[in-house]
């Protein structure tokens, strides 16, 4: 399952996206809410899952300027 994105690719799982503060890999998506890691240095996996509603994911991409680094995946 892809989600539109308005302006920018859709989110998919496996995509990994840089902000200034962190880096975010998405890790599951569902209809409402999404599963990522978020973690200060990319590679690192030891992290936990965090769930978040699509909708303030997308927002919270476009307000830090985030850059997709990784990942065509589709679900």
């Amino acid at each position: 399952m892809k989600v539109k994105f308005h302006g920018r690719r859709p989110l998919a799982r496996g995509q990994v996206w840089k902000t200034r503060a962190a880096d975010i890999e998405i890790v599951a998506l569902g209809k409402r809410l999404i599963h990522y890691r978020i973690t200060r240095q990319l590679g690192r996996k030891a992290m936990s899952t965090q769930i978040s509603g699509i909708e303030a994911m997308e927002n919270y991409l476009r307000t830090n300027a985030a850059q997709l680094v990784d990942g065509d995946s589709t679900n």
